[in-house]
């Protein structure tokens, strides 16, 4: 059985944690997040970075994705990602999972 290192699964948690409190925000503002600076960080010792992507939707509403990046021990880097829709009804739709290979 494979076991995923303490700062990758913390990073994850991270990243949720981003996406959980954007879903909170009104649609308003969140169409006005799609300027908004990367995030630098320490994971345990590892550089990582997360990033917010809003796109709009032929509807009217948003895609919403927070992409994080983490330096891997080795070689290479983590990804961890979080997505969701809302509309102009305040409504949260999840993304579906095909559509985060997208933003690997």
């Amino acid at each position: 059985m494979r076991t995923f290192p303490k700062e990758l699964s913390k990073f994850r948690e991270i990243v949720n944690e981003r996406g959980e409190r954007l879903r909170k925000l009104p649609f308003e503002e969140l169409k006005r997040l799609n300027e908004s600076p990367i995030e630098h960080l320490m994971v345990k010792s590892r550089p990582a970075t997360i990033g917010i992507i809003v796109q709009p939707l032929p509807g009217g509403g948003v895609r919403v994705v927070v992409q994080g990046f983490m330096k891997a021990k080795l070689f290479g880097q983590n990804v961890a990602l979080d997505g969701f829709y809302k509309y102009s009804d305040e409504t949260v739709a999840p993304m579906p999972s095909e559509e985060f290979y997208q933003f690997h």
